[in-house]
Formats: C-alpha cells, sequence, structure tokens
C-alpha cells in the first residue's frame, strides 16, 4: 500500500486527522525501524535493500503527502507551521536519498518521525486538572 493510499484509508477510520496521521507516522517508523534492525549488509543483502527502500519510499510518500497537504489552500494550520512541515519534508526527501545510497543511516528519520508524533500525542491529548 502506497503512503497516500494508507494515508487516505487512515483518514477515513477517524474523525481526527492528527490521530490519522499520528497512526500513519507510527506505521512507516516502524518500518523503518525493522528495516534498519534486519540482519545483513543492504549492499551484499537484497531482501535487506528491498526492504530497506520500501520502508524509505513509503515514508518519503508520507511527507510528500504532508507536504502537498500544507500547500493546499484549504489548509486551516498557521502559516509558520506549514512552513516548517514543508522545511521538513525537503529534509526527509534529501535524508532518504543519502539512506537509499547507504551513505547515512535511518536514526535521524526515525526521530524525526517520532518528535511529529510527539507533537501529534500532545496536540490531542486533553489533560485533566491533576495532569496539568
Amino acid at each position: 500500500m502506497s503512503g497516500i493510499d494508507a494515508y487516505k484509508k487512515a483518514l477515513n477510520k477517524t474523525a481526527s486527522s492528527r490521530n490519522a496521521e499520528y497512526r500513519l507516522l507510527a506505521q512507516v517508523t516502524a518500518a523503518l525501524i525493522e528495516a534498519k534492525e534486519a540482519d545483513g549488509d543492504m549492499r551484499k543483502n537484497p531482501a535487506k535493500m528491498k526492504m530497506l527502500a520500501h520502508a524509505l519510499n513509503w515514508n518519503n510518500e508520507v511527507w510528500s503527502t504532508f507536504m502537498d497537504d500544507c500547500r493546499s489552500e484549504d489548509n486551516k494550520l498557521p502559516e509558520k507551521l506549514r512552513g516548517g512541515i514543508l522545511s521538513l519534508g525537503i529534509w526527509v526527501n534529501k535524508e532518504t536519498q543519502a539512506a537509499l545510497n547507504g551513505d547515512v543511516g535511518l536514526d535521524a528519520l526515525i526521530s524525526v518521525n517520532r518528535d511529529i508524533m510527539k507533537g501529534l500525542d500532545d496536540a490531542t491529548t486533553v489533560k485533566t486538572d491533576s495532569e496539568k
């Protein structure tokens, strides 16, 4: 399933786009972690390279979808936040290419996804008076 299809499917299953975005990022981040932890050298192991390429391309598709959404006139996010997401998306694209070339690992991409997930989770969590 492509990142776009997964994104649309997730949006249809929930009323909250933040929850859908969180779940989608959790899925793609899990795929990145699985590819990172797979045994073997990607240059010598075609199965690992395929797993890695799939996870990286899926992550890149997800971020491309986020970027397209931020460029939409219908997007209600503040301009500064949209700009930040666009900047991150550009970085994700470059980092993805570097990872596919074997120049960098996956830790930075995983970390960015987790940071965004934390922000999405914090934004959707309603705190009780005792938690404030």
